[in-house]
């Protein structure tokens, strides 16, 4: 199942929190990207995030995959994920 995961920076954290634990983060999504967990990682345009694509049975699995990165650990990222279906093709016109 593919996952939309929408990552929100915290407010209550400066760049320089970030840049602490960018190492840790990294390491953990490139190990999910290299097990084909981690289809995609974007970085928003408006610098408040991330949007992750993710290869996973379930939205649940996605939630716990989510709560151990570690900036989402340390409380510097909340999600907002989403379930999606197969698309609609050809696109029909209504």
């Amino acid at each position: 199942m593919r996952v939309v995961v929408i990552a929100h920076k915290s407010g209550d954290h400066t760049a320089e929190d970030f840049a602490l634990h960018l190492k840790a983060e990294e390491d953990h999504c490139l190990d999910l990207y290299a097990k084909g967990t981690m289809r995609e990682i974007l970085r928003r345009e408006d610098g408040k995030g991330a949007i992750l694509l993710m290869e996973v049975a379930s939205e649940e699995q996605a939630r716990k995959i989510c709560a151990d990165l570690p900036y989402a650990k340390l409380g510097m990222l909340s999600f907002d994920i989403y379930g999606t279906l197969p698309g609609l093709w050809p696109l029909i016109p209504s």
